[in-house]
């Protein structure tokens, strides 16, 4: 996304990691690499975006995380949605899409309407 479009997209990471989580349990760069690959490059997500924001969830009780060793070393941190996380979800979609309807509404609006009380 473009630098002007920031605020934006951080008003959508939470809705879009609740979203992703909600298909399967992912590690941080997945969630980066996924936003990225099925948004087509158009939504980017850098690490220290998401991560605040994944503690943030995980604080709220919307995410659980679990430990997973890979290879010899090296630690992978899972997330998982939780009920609540389902539910914040649900309230989020709900938003974005009465928001969404509202500003398509305004760019096809080719008229304005009469203003009331003159």
């Amino acid at each position: 996304m473009a630098r002007g479009r920031s605020s934006f997209k951080m008003g959508t990471v939470e809705m879009l990691v609740l979203y992703l989580l909600e298909k399967k349990d992912l590690y941080g760069y997945q969630l980066t690499s996924l936003i990225r690959e099925i948004s087509g490059g158009d939504v980017d997500v850098q690490e220290s975006t998401l991560y605040p924001t994944v503690y943030k969830l995980r604080e709220k009780g919307y995410l659980s995380e679990r430990d997973v060793i890979v290879g010899k070393r090296r630690l992978r941190v899972y997330y998982h949605l939780e009920d609540p996380g389902r539910e914040r979800l649900a309230v989020l979609l709900d938003d974005y899409r009465q928001i969404t309807r509202g500003i398509q509404r305004i760019l096809e609006c080719d008229t304005l309407p009469e203003e009331q009380g003159k």
